[in-house]
């Protein structure tokens, strides 16, 4: 038998060597993931992961199947949206106190929804033609109540805060039962505003559920519980996502968002606030295309922001901070399988029969001599 050379014997003590502190590392690994997983048993770690997703796939959005990508078709199809918001309904506006260039009382308001779920189908049947349309989103954003959150209103409103429900109740079921009648699927999303709170001041646990506009919402998803052609979506949160042929919608009231001076006016609060909102919906990874708000009361269509206007229209408070008029209406567009947002128009509601006689200077004979 050959003795291997020095060379030889050194190379293999070498690879003994190697081999069993393998062995011993894999021993120590053994050891360290058997306590591991002790230690995770020992704290139910999977139970309350479990419970996590659990409580995580309650807020999930489940939104109609019909707002999924649409299959090619031989006439073009597409999903109108109609933006309902600050209605303030009940609140009443003296013509005497702005100039008369506006009026609002509760029949006013009536005739004002009325002319705006109207108007939302008549956008899309009389003004655009060649298309097909799959279903119809209401979306609601917020203080569709005058409230009370202010002492004026509180003194001034047409009646108290718990009577408007039960009065207004009855026209929003008939406006969402038209639009279900013409387009067989309604979609409604829904988000609080400020003015419907029950707490003098905002707050953020509990706050959606403090506020009448959810209170509505709840009622009006009960009323059409059995109705298959109307599926809500009432949000617990302040914000809510939902999607429409893939296009990442993002709605809100838009109180969120304050400031608002100088040359950029109400832009410089409403881009910082998109930007933060787009921040902190990317670090929790779920993006939206378009933000969609009310509050503001101006009627501003954008590329990825969508403001809308106001069915109060012109008030005292815009008259006595010298706001710039803008006219009773509605936010209306399309959205496309292929292209997203395409035809963006605005829904006028105010009615005919409406007439106000604007206050003219006063004009004193002697003090023009």
């Amino acid at each position: 038998m050959k003795l291997p050379s020095p060379e030889e014997a050194a190379a293999l003590a070498d690879s003994i060597d190697r081999e069993r502190r393998e062995a011993d590392l894999k021993a120590q690994a053994a050891t360290y993931r058997r306590k591991y997983e002790s230690l995770l048993t020992g704290l139910n770690v999977d139970a309350r992961y479990q419970r996590f997703i659990g409580r995580i796939s309650e807020c999930e959005i489940d939104p109609p199947k019909w707002l999924a990508p649409a299959k090619l078709a031989k006439r073009h199809v597409a999903i109108p949206t109609a933006l309902l918001s600050d209605a303030h309904f009940d609140e009443i506006i003296d013509p005497r106190q702005v100039l008369g260039v506006n009026g609002y009382n509760r029949e006013i308001a009536t005739k004002r929804l009325r002319n705006f779920f109207i108007n939302s189908i008549k956008l899309g049947d009389s003004f655009v033609t060649g298309i097909d349309y799959p279903g119809f989103v209401l979306a609601v954003a917020g203080d569709l109540f005058s409230g009370d959150i202010h002492d004026e209103l509180r003194e001034t409103n047409e009646d108290v805060l718990y009577a408007s429900i039960l009065y207004w109740l009855g026209p929003m079921s008939a406006g969402i039962k038209l639009l279900a009648e013409r387009y067989e699927r309604v979609f409604v999303p829904w988000v609080v505003g400020n003015h419907g709170r029950s707490t003098k001041k905002p707050q953020s646990k509990r706050g959606v559920r403090a506020n009448v506009d959810w209170l509505l919402g709840q009622l009006l998803a009960r009323e059409f519980a059995n109705d298959p052609r109307v599926t809500f979506s009432i949000s617990e949160s302040f914000d809510l996502p939902y999607k429409v042929y893939g296009t990442r919608y993002m709605l809100t009231h838009g109180n969120q968002f304050r400031g608002g001076s100088g040359i950029s006016g109400v832009f410089a609060p409403l881009f910082i606030g998109d930007a933060r909102k787009r921040k902190k919906q990317q670090s929790v990874k779920q993006p939206y295309d378009v933000l969609v708000m009310g509050h503001w009361h101006q009627y501003l269509p954008m590329e990825s922001l969508i403001i809308n206007g106001s069915i109060k229209g012109y008030c005292e408070y815009a008259d006595n901070s010298n706001f710039s008029y803008e006219p009773p209406r509605q936010a209306w567009w399309l959205t496309d399988p292929d292209h997203g947002i395409t035809l963006r128009a605005p829904i006028f509601v105010q009615d005919e029969s409406e007439r106000w006689e604007r206050v003219e200077s006063t004009e004193v004979e002697w003090l023009n001599k």
